[in-house]
């Protein structure tokens, strides 16, 4: 029978080792995932704002802006808790290190989370702020994109340790970026508006979490409040929750054998 513990205040504990070896490794670890989103956000609005002059009342960058910052907080947290729980896990045995202290399962699993959540959120925050000094920023609502990063992080993160938590080798976590993680950066309405494609996509989209985080993020830049961005926040929370608990669930399961 699976029992679960409650997780306590040492989950931070995790996340402080997680926190310190990234700024042991930011040169490498840290660097390329923020230049990226910054560099397409430059690019896409530079390059095909000249093309694409208006969408939606709003400028190309504009609208990109809010979409990039969903979409790599959504990114950094998958890689952190894909990746890098998978090595953390299986390969260099952290886990198993710190289970054998008062640190329970349910703890560093915890504490995994809350730092894929982090890694996510601050990235996201930190386009956010490129995008200000760029002007492109309508609206001081923008400073609830913070906890909309934080939420969004949460979720993506739960997500992906669900996943890597049944994962046989790091292999199998790479499937997961390309058949899941990747079409729906794609398809949430980060570049194009979801109104624009086909009546069964465009359902199939907004059944898509990261189009609930893109859509909530774009309306708090525009300075508008939405019925949307209500059952988008529910959604995120409700299944953030969710994979939360089947996280522990399944990694107690596999920690355990």
């Amino acid at each position: 029978m699976l029992v679960m513990q409650r997780p306590s205040n040492r989950c931070w504990r995790t996340w402080q080792r997680n926190r310190d070896v990234f700024f042991k490794q930011w040169k490498t670890n840290g660097v390329a995932f923020f230049v990226e989103p910054v560099l397409l956000y430059i690019v896409m609005g530079m390059g095909l704002g000249r093309v694409v002059t208006e969408i939606e009342g709003s400028s190309y960058r504009e609208f990109i802006g809010p979409g990039l910052v969903a979409g790599y907080v959504m990114q950094v947290a998958v890689m952190e808790n894909g990746w890098g729980t998978y090595y953390r896990m299986a390969v260099r045995r952290t886990f198993d290190g710190m289970i054998v202290t008062p640190v329970s399962i349910e703890d560093v699993i915890t504490g995994e989370i809350l730092w894929g959540a982090t890694r996510g959120a601050v990235t996201g925050c930190l386009v956010l702020l490129i995008i200000a000094i760029a002007g492109d920023v309508n609206s001081p609502m923008a400073i609830l994109v913070v906890p909309a990063c934080v939420l969004t992080g949460v979720f993506f993160a739960a997500l992906s340790v669900t996943y890597t938590s049944q994962a046989p080798s790091p292999d199998f976590v790479a499937p997961f970026f390309s058949i899941v993680i990747y079409p729906m950066f794609f398809i949430a309405g980060v570049f194009f508006p979801i109104s624009e494609l086909p009546h069964g996509m465009q359902i199939f989209a907004w059944c898509l979490p990261l189009t609930w985080s893109v859509d909530i993020m774009r309306h708090l830049m525009e300075g508008d409040v939405t019925l949307t961005m209500l059952w988008g926040t529910i959604g995120l929370a409700a299944l953030s929750l969710f994979f939360y608990v089947l996280s522990l669930g399944l990694m107690r399961r596999r920690l355990i054998k």
